[in-house]
């Protein structure tokens, strides 16, 4: 099956990738999430990428972790299993395992697509493998043993990596009301898909309406108020000896491709 690669920027909502430059050890550069700002991620909520996270292994010092944030606005309530992966869409960690060059192209991917709904949905895995292809086009790879499966919400071991692929609680923090008071513009459609927490969209605060902090005028609006605290979204996260990514500094992006039927 071919898929259309799908690559959204995680900064200022530009529309191309969400990456980051990372040596083994250190994340050198991290960029942040958009959630539902384009009517085609809202049209097709599993390709909406969000946050991308590098970091290394908590428990394993020469493991690092690559975790891919997809399909978001979850509410907190919803059980696990009643809102999984697309089973149309492929998911990609791309990595250039030597981004001291300037070709910022992906030597591996590791890769997952799913199957079926619910607690039982299969997961499959393969990489770090190298594509055969670089192009606006991508396959699921299956060369010899790449290929391996779990099931969502359940970790598991596929090909010397740890992965989990199931509901997690979003890590982004937005105040989303005071965004829209600084950009009025960013979420002039947003009202059908971010209901108004508590006044319309835009209509809050206009006092001191440039800076995130409270404005002392108006001390009943308090502080910032995380809008996604009581979303879920879905996490695509694997563990990797770093000495499988090239053991120097890398590049890492994410994708969501769309089969082509």
């Amino acid at each position: 099956m071919i898929f259309s690669n799908k690559r959204r920027a995680a900064l200022m909502g530009v529309g191309a990738i969400a990456a980051a430059a990372v040596t083994v050890s250190n994340v050198r550069n991290a960029r942040s999430s958009d959630h539902a700002d384009t009517t085609q991620a809202v049209a097709k909520p599993g390709i909406d990428l969000t946050d991308l996270h590098i970091f290394p292994s908590p428990t394993t010092p020469s493991n690092v972790v690559l975790s891919m944030s997809v399909r978001p606005l979850i509410p907190a309530g919803q059980a696990a299993g009643v809102t999984t992966f697309d089973t149309d869409v492929l998911y990609q960690f791309k990595i250039d395992t030597n981004a001291t060059d300037a070709n910022k192209v992906e030597n591996l991917v590791i890769q997952a697509r799913f199957e079926g709904t619910g607690l039982n949905q299969k997961v499959f895995i393969s990489g770090p493998i190298k594509p055969s292809g670089t192009t606006t086009t991508s396959v699921f790879e299956k060369a010899g043993a790449a290929t391996q499966t779990g099931v969502f919400n359940t970790p598991f071991t596929a090909n010397g990596m740890k992965v989990f692929a199931g509901l997690r609680q979003d890590p982004f923090f937005v105040d989303l009301v005071q965004l829209g008071n600084i950009l009025p513009d960013r979420v002039a459609t947003l009202p059908s898909v971010f209901p108004g927490k508590r006044q319309p969209l835009g209509q809050e605060n206009n006092v001191g309406t440039t800076s995130w902090r409270p404005d002392p005028a108006n001390p009943q609006f308090g502080g910032p108020d995380d809008f996604l605290k009581n979303f879920n979204l879905l996490g695509f996260v694997v563990e990797i000896p770093r000495s499988r990514l090239g053991g120097r500094k890398i590049g890492v992006w994410m994708t969501t491709s769309v089969a082509n039927r």
